[in-house]
């Protein structure tokens, strides 16, 4: 593994305690496309389980991983709202990929960091990745059942209904939105399984590809879920998933 510069000066945005940047993780054999991880974390911090671990995963599928350290705020009160800034990290992270030379580009991002990928690919006048993986994606920051951490590190305790329904990914998606995987338990009590079902009934109204499955057990941020029996299938079908879109080792 590789540290890649994400910001060729300082990025634009608040300052924060870590800068952002990208990890490559290459694959042993030329690559078809690559994929660019978001870990979770409430936009206060980054778990670890959901960017290592995948991209020592997606290697192994020949498939070229980069993890991305997108900007966030820890638990400090009183900060400014942290929005955009971890948009356009990811946002950049997509470019400098594409300049390295990957061609097809996923996003695939678990909790916060779902949402984070689900903002993107649902943003006007961006450059989008080709395709998406959510895990058990933070969608919603519009209802009742809303998180309302997530809500608050991005927005500031003084956010708009306006601004949080420009970041709920389900009320922005279009036909031009990349095809999706998304995963998510229905026992997740942190994030509900609705947020899933909420960016899924999205996707089929504007035609968007897309593959659901809502497991019956486990409890949220597990990342691979390799200790829960059910949700423990959703690497392999998510594998099939991305060799359909054309991401895997390179044909000779």
């Amino acid at each position: 593994m590789t540290d890649v510069p994400l910001w060729p000066g300082t990025p634009p945005g608040p300052a924060t305690a870590e800068a952002p940047g990208l990890t490559f993780y290459p694959a042993a054999e030329p690559a078809a496309g690559a994929v660019v991880v978001c870990p979770g974390g409430g936009y206060s911090g980054l778990a670890a389980h959901e960017g290592a671990d995948v991209a020592r995963w997606l290697v192994t599928l020949g498939i070229d991983a980069y993890v991305l350290r997108y900007r966030v705020i820890g638990d400090e009160p009183g900060r400014a709202p942290l929005h955009p800034a971890p948009l356009n990290d990811l946002r950049q992270a997509v470019r400098v990929v594409r300049e390295r030379g990957a061609g097809r580009v996923a996003v695939m991002g678990f909790s916060a960091g779902g949402h984070l990928t689900a903002t993107l690919a649902t943003a006007p006048r961006v450059e989008r990745p080709d395709a998406i993986v959510l895990g058990y994606p933070v969608i919603d920051f519009t209802g009742a059942r809303s998180h309302s951490w997530s809500r608050r590190q991005l927005l500031g305790p003084d956010g708009t209904e306006e601004q949080a329904a420009a970041l709920s990914a389900h009320l922005n998606v279009t036909a031009d939105t990349p095809p999706a995987f998304l995963w998510h338990t229905a026992a997740d009590e942190s994030v509900p399984a609705t947020d899933s079902l909420l960016f899924a009934g999205a996707l089929a109204r504007a035609g968007t590809p897309y593959e659901l499955h809502v497991f019956p057990e486990g409890k949220h941020g597990l990342g691979l879920a390799q200790d829960v029996p059910a949700a423990s299938a959703w690497p392999g079908l998510c594998a099939t998933w991305l060799a359909a879109q054309g991401f895997g080792p390179r044909s000779s």
